[in-house]
């Protein structure tokens, strides 16, 4: 790679760096969660962020071969995933959080802050970027950040206050009233 990466080559490059960080993450993550609820999310975050690294590998290399954005750029032609409410189909059948859940919260935060950082650093080059197809990417990125922001949100917001979430939710306190 030449001394200086053109712009849009150099925000791919530091997204691969942050979607790497974040795998790791999640992977650690997976690892030392006492919660099976909160297994499950973290494994449900790392293959997503999986995919999205992957995604932008690929638009990395089209664009380190030469290719223009539009060729470059295979956008995703179907609807992505909602992940409101994704969390809600993972409670059902885990059992209430415990003490170890303080562990989980403080996980649960620290990726919230990381995410919330790819969000702003997406941002922060859709307002530079001029080619509509880096721009229809772009979009699609902060999409997945907003998804990821949401799963981890609610989860925290689970393991915080399992009443208050049950509550709002479902409609339901968690004995049954």
């Amino acid at each position: 790679m030449p001394d200086t990466a053109p712009p849009s080559q150099e925000m791919l490059c530091q997204a691969l760096e942050l979607a790497d960080k974040a795998v790791g993450f999640y992977a650690k993550a997976v690892a030392d969660c006492p919660e099976a609820l909160g297994r499950e999310v973290f494994e449900r975050l790392m293959a997503d962020k999986k995919k999205q690294r992957a995604h932008i590998e690929e638009v990395y290399r089209n664009l380190q071969a030469g290719k223009d954005w539009e060729a470059a750029c295979r956008l995703r032609d179907d609807e992505p995933v909602s992940m409101r409410g994704v969390f809600s189909t993972l409670v059902p059948g885990m059992p209430p959080g415990s003490a170890a859940c303080m562990t989980v919260v403080g996980a649960l935060s620290a990726a919230i802050d990381a995410e919330l950082a790819a969000l702003h650093f997406f941002h922060g080059h859709l307002e530079r970027v001029t080619d509509p197809v880096e721009k229809a990417f772009l979009i699609e990125m902060i999409r997945d950040q907003r998804g990821f922001h949401v799963l981890l949100s609610d989860t925290r917001y689970y393991f915080e206050d399992p009443q208050g979430w049950n509550l709002e939710k479902e409609g339901s306190g968690l004995d049954g009233a």
